[in-house]
């Protein structure tokens, strides 16, 4: 009521001025304003509308002879059934002995160039030396446990039931690593040579950083004082329903990615008895230091990559969604609002803090000395670690909690869109899919490519598979799929981007 009361207040005040002279001037002056900015809002929209209506996106896949399909997606659920989880470096090299007996004509060709530790670094020369920077394209051998989920697939089988093959890492990410070599011996069979240089890094542990695998790997180039006009790496699908609308595949280009951090929060009291609590105990101010972080969230922004990302994501939209779009900067704080509980997408538009593993007491009858936890912290361009580890201090100061970042990896910098690489990219996935929308964004997961950042200018992540928000749903989880129609139309994907370098 005290909302409506107000109006009404001013309602009458704006009307009362209507009988002063000046003051029919100054209501008239507002009532234009008022009147301009309205028509600016519909006119912004409209126009967003009509560019909608004429956006086609049409999702296209390619399909290799019947005997391709078969021997390419054998060959996927082959590696499939390697339980290569981070850390087993027996299945690990397993793993890369039926790489070389799989794909025979890429380990005899290509230079396999000596890296420290169980990653692999190819280099595919071109015949003639030209002006053309070489190019890197990646992905990683390693996958996620899988204990404690519930399968209804053996997750190291390589099941193919329907078309489908199930089992962990078949989209993250030995869909991208069997992809890149298949494309490359079908071109070696072929007699093709690429027009530039061409590497091939894949790493061991990704899943856990990529300290082994990437990060040696990285010194390798470095040593060689190389520098790629195209850096291509695992990152976001093309999806079959953007943002959840049938009619509207999208191909997601991430031309960034978040920065990561690790802080460790450390409470300190007195140890005791239980049956004689102090007010506030180790585990009571680690708690309130955890729920003041949940309950102050960082500013959001709209970086400009994330406005060009809604723009283009405005066919998948419904009216009023577009309308906000439409009018950004102007509408942000409705957007940050209508997007909260999207978290996804809300992720985007702040560096973000997640409370992960906690420790405490030994007994339930003892106070703890200490309690702790980790929280990690995914970091948006813009920011750092240092900036958020300032942050928390300030937030937490008046708390006897200690703070300690524990490890740190600042965000990438964003790749341009009107530049070669990402129209390189953008040109194959076209040349593959069809008319299909090519969609920049932000990562808000990591990749290798944190360790290959000064090789270039021009890095994109992007898994050129084209998979539905259920099978997405399924990395890192129980069931993990992808279907032999999307894994060959990979393949062929590989192969444009190889003969258009």
């Amino acid at each position: 009521m005290t909302f409506l009361n107000d109006l009404w207040a001013s309602f009458q005040i704006f009307s009362g001025n209507f009988t002063d002279h000046y003051g029919l001037w100054v209501n008239g002056a507002l009532l234009l304003l008022v009147l301009a900015a309205v028509g600016l809002f519909l006119w912004r929209s409209i126009r967003l509308g009509r560019r909608v209506r004429h956006t086609e996106a049409q999702l296209n896949l390619p399909e290799p002879s019947k005997k391709q399909n078969e021997e390419w997606c054998r060959k996927l659920s082959q590696a499939v059934s390697f339980p290569t989880v981070t850390g087993d470096k027996e299945a690990i090299s397993q793993f890369r002995s039926w790489l070389k007996e799989s794909f025979p004509l890429v380990f005899s060709r290509l230079r396999l160039l000596d890296c420290p530790g169980d990653g692999l670094l190819f280099q595919w020369r071109c015949p003639e030396k030209g002006k053309k920077g070489p190019v890197l394209l990646c992905a990683h051998m390693d996958v996620v446990p899988t204990e404690g989920q519930n399968w209804t697939h053996p997750p190291f089988e390589g099941e193919i039931k329907e078309e489908t093959v199930y089992g962990r890492g078949a989209l993250d990410c030995k869909g991208t690593l069997c992809g890149i070599l298949q494309a490359v011996e079908e071109l070696l069979q072929d007699g093709f040579a690429p027009g530039r240089d061409v590497y091939l890094a894949f790493g061991c542990d990704e899943e856990t950083g990529g300290k082994e695998g990437a990060a040696q790997i990285a010194k390798q180039l470095k040593m060689r004082g190389l520098h790629f006009d195209l850096i291509l790496d695992e990152g976001t699908p093309i999806s079959t329903a953007h943002l959840g609308k049938e009619n509207f595949p999208a191909a997601l280009l991430g031309v960034a990615e978040k920065g990561q951090a690790t802080f460790r929060l450390t409470a300190r009291q007195k140890a005791g008895h239980a049956a004689m609590p102090p007010q506030h105990t180790a585990a009571g101010y680690l708690s309130e230091a955890i729920c003041r972080i949940e309950a102050a969230p960082l500013h959001k922004r709209l970086l400009p990559v994330m406005q060009q990302c809604l723009l283009f994501s405005a066919p998948a939209m419904g009216s009023l969604q577009r309308a906000m779009v439409a009018n950004l900067p102007f509408t942000r704080p409705l957007l940050f609002r209508g997007t909260r509980h999207n978290l996804q997408l809300s992720a985007l538009f702040h560096s973000t803090f997640a409370a992960t593993c906690l420790e405490g007491g030994s007994a339930p009858n003892v106070l703890p000395e200490t309690a702790s936890a980790l929280l990690n912290a995914r970091i948006l361009q813009g920011d750092t670690g240092e900036k958020l580890l300032e942050y928390l201090r300030s937030l937490l100061d008046d708390l006897p909690v200690t703070i300690e970042m524990v490890s740190c990896q600042d965000p990438s910098a964003i790749t341009d869109t009107a530049g070669a690489g990402y129209q390189l990219v953008k040109g194959a996935v076209e040349e593959t899919f069809g008319r299909l929308p090519c969609i920049p964004t932000i990562m808000p997961a990591g990749t290798d490519t944190k360790h290959y950042q000064e090789f270039s200018d021009h890095i994109i992540r992007l898994i050129p598979l084209a998979v539905s928000d259920a099978t997405l749903s399924a990395v890192h989880g129980p069931d993990e799929h992808l279907s032999c129609r999307s894994y060959t139309a990979g393949v062929i994907f590989y192969e444009n981007l190889l003969k258009k370098l």
